[in-house]
C-alpha cells in the first residue's frame, strides 16, 4: 500500500474511525496532530473468522497504523464483541457496555448539616486509605472522647426524593450504632458496627426519601485517656 496522507487528512480519519458519532467532540487545546495510515491489507478475526469493521452507517473502515501499533475503530470492534458503545461529549468519554445511571452520593451532594466530621469530595482532591481501600471522597463521622454512651453525631444531605436505593461502605474507629435515617427521621438502616472491623457495604431501600441523615451513636464510654472516633461513608451510590 502506498503510504501517504497529510496531518490533517490522518487526523481526520483517525477521529473517524475510532469515534464514527464524535466529530468535534475533543476540545481544541487537547487535539495533537499526527501522521498515521490507513492499512486495508490488515486483517481482523474474532473468533478465528474473519471480519469486516464498519461504521455506525454500515460503512467499511480499516485499521490505522502510527508508531508502529495498530489502531482499531472503536465502535466496529465494539460491534464485534456485542457491546453497547457511546460518547459522552460532557466528558469526552467512550463507554463500552451497559452505561451506569448510579449517581455519586458524596460527590454530587453536599451535606447541609454536620454535627462533628466533614465531607470530602473529589474536588478537594485529598486522599486517604479507610480500612485499606484507597479513597478520594468520604463522609466522615467524629465522636469526641469524652462523649459517653449513647452520645450521637450526625450528617445530613438533601437527596431531593429522586432514589430507590443507596449502596455505601462504612467503616467505624470505635464501636458504634449506625442509622440511615429517612424523611421524618424514619429508620431505613441500623446495625450495631464493631470498632476496627472490616469496611462492610450495604444497600439501603430509599424508597425516595428527600433528606437523608447518617447517624452513629456511641455504644461504649471512653475514658478521659483514649482518642475519639471516626466514623466513615464512602463508595456511596444512588440509584
Amino acid at each position: 500500500m502506498k503510504k501517504k496522507a497529510s496531518h490533517l487528512t490522518a487526523l481526520l480519519l483517525t477521529l473517524g474511525a475510532v469515534l464514527c458519532f464524535a466529530a468535534g467532540a475533543a476540545a481544541a487545546d487537547t487535539l495533537q496532530a499526527i501522521t498515521a495510515y490507513l492499512d486495508p491489507g490488515i486483517t481482523i478475526t474474532f473468533d478465528g473468522e474473519a471480519k469486516t469493521l464498519t461504521d455506525a452507517k454500515g460503512a467499511r473502515v480499516y485499521p490505522i497504523t502510527y508508531n508502529g501499533s495498530t489502531y482499531l475503530p472503536v465502535r466496529a470492534v465494539a460491534d464485534l464483541a456485542g457491546l453497547e458503545v457511546n460518547w459522552d461529549q460532557a466528558t469526552k468519554t467512550v463507554h463500552l457496555g451497559k452505561m451506569s445511571t448510579d449517581v455519586d452520593l458524596i460527590d454530587t451532594y453536599e451535606a447541609y448539616d454536620i454535627s462533628d466530621g466533614k465531607q470530602v469530595r473529589s474536588v478537594d482532591k485529598k486522599e486517604t486509605d479507610i480500612s485499606g481501600i484507597h479513597c478520594s471522597h468520604w463522609l466522615q463521622v467524629h465522636q469526641v472522647s469524652m462523649d459517653q454512651k449513647g452520645t450521637i453525631q450526625y450528617a445530613s444531605l438533601n437527596v431531593l426524593g429522586k432514589y430507590e436505593t443507596l449502596t455505601f461502605q462504612y467503616y467505624a474507629e470505635k464501636d458504634v450504632i449506625l442509622r440511615v435515617l429517612g424523611d421524618n427521621d424514619s429508620v431505613l438502616f441500623e446495625r450495631e458496627v464493631p470498632g476496627g472491623q472490616v469496611a462492610q457495604t450495604v444497600t439501603v431501600p430509599l424508597l425516595k426519601t428527600t433528606q437523608l441523615t447518617f447517624q452513629t451513636e456511641k455504644l461504649l464510654a471512653l475514658s478521659a485517656f483514649e482518642s475519639g472516633g471516626d466514623t466513615y461513608i464512602f463508595d456511596a451510590k444512588l440509584s
